[in-house]
């Protein structure tokens, strides 16, 4: 099994459990079958094809971290990380799509829903049949989370009802239900109460589909709820809390992301420096290209390192809310920086389609 975090940081295995190691080799081999074929068609469609999930799902890829009570792998933090990692070496819009759906639609409800909601929701979510997407981002809301404006109000029968719009959602348009974020009254202080919801989302509408500069096969959503019925997650009072413990985890995924996708691109530069013949010498004879290398190296393994620390923490129960932000910060901007030093490598050459450099 390829695994450049294990190689990079042996300490990881002190942290990994026999089958988490071979639920990565499995993450390994999945890619390589179902992933790596297709990676460049689904980024020219913009899309990923439904069947794909109903495949990760039945490879556990849908629900790593979710207990094997409900259906899950019941893997940690760490393990999660280097699966996104792996993932994200083929397919960055998968590696995203699977990262929202694990830490925040997934795991919303495994952290706060009650035992009666856990019932209709698993293992449906975590087995392949349902994709589920995480609903917080308005047009005047994100990380001002504290403006979200979508309201959820009680229904003369006693259901709560949702009225709103989301933007930027990912998974949104393909997602069988969604956990929102909406407002429910306001606190004795005068801020507003957030709580969280559990949606069908065939029963809200759809706008469109985001186009983003990249992992254009994800599916990025823009939509409204207009009297949607949703099921109350948790207390009443407790989206706001539920849902920054969430990101949390999904920093950690984008994190791994981001180094994943940095060395699909680092190996694709090196591979592209040891065929390429310039001037009657090969591009890694260079000293010039070779130092960017190094400088991709030294970054990327400081970001895994930051990584590991994060996820250890998570997987201790520690609150880690400061290194995950840490680490998604250092990973995404190491990882711009290796993409484009193996852009500049690769020439023009890497900036064309027919190289996986301009997926990065």
């Amino acid at each position: 099994m390829r695994c450049d975090m294990l190689s990079s940081h042996p300490l990881c295995l002190d942290h990994l459990k026999p089958e988490e190691l071979a639920f990565l080799k499995m993450t390994a081999d999945f890619c390589a079958s179902e992933v790596a074929p297709h990676a460049a068609a689904w980024d020219e469609e913009e899309e990923l094809p439904r069947d794909l999930f109903t495949k990760a799902g039945r490879a556990g890829l849908m629900g790593i971290m979710a207990p094997a009570a409900v259906g899950g792998r019941g893997h940690g933090k760490l393990c999660y990380a280097l699966t996104i990692a792996e993932v994200a070496r083929h397919c960055g819009a998968l590696a995203m799509d699977l990262a929202a759906h694990n830490a925040l639609g997934v795991g919303h409800a495994l952290g706060f829903a009650s035992d009666e909601l856990k019932k209709k929701i698993f293992p449906r979510a975590v087995n392949g049949d349902w994709i589920v997407a995480w609903a917080l981002t308005e047009p005047n809301a994100g990380s001002d989370a504290g403006s979200v404006a979508t309201m959820a109000t009680v229904r003369p029968d006693g259901a709560w009802e949702l009225n709103g719009h989301k933007l930027y959602i990912t998974l949104g348009l393909h997602a069988d239900w969604m956990t929102v974020i909406a407002v429910t009254g306001v606190k004795e202080n005068g801020k507003k109460e957030f709580s969280a919801f559990w949606v069908e989302t065939k029963n809200c509408t759809p706008i469109r589909k985001v186009r983003t500069s990249g992992v254009r096969a994800s599916n990025t959503a823009e939509l409204k709820l207009e009297r949607v019925r949703g099921e109350m997650i948790g207390a009443r009072g407790t989206g706001q809390s539920a849902a920054l413990a969430c990101l949390d985890v999904g920093r950690i995924g984008i994190a791994a992301m981001s180094i994943g996708l940095a060395r699909a691109a680092v190996d694709t530069a090196a591979e592209r420096m040891l065929t390429r013949v310039q001037f009657g010498h090969r591009l890694a004879e260079f000293q010039a290209l070779q130092f960017k290398l190094a400088d991709c190296e030294v970054e990327l393994r400081a970001a895994e390192a930051l990584l590991l620390h994060a996820c250890v923490m998570a997987d201790r129960g520690q609150k880690h809310t400061l290194e995950s932000s840490i680490v998604k910060l250092y990973a995404s901007e190491a990882a711009s920086r290796a993409c484009d030093r193996a852009l500049q490598i690769c020439g023009g050459w890497g900036y064309t389609r027919d190289t996986h450099v301009e997926r990065c």
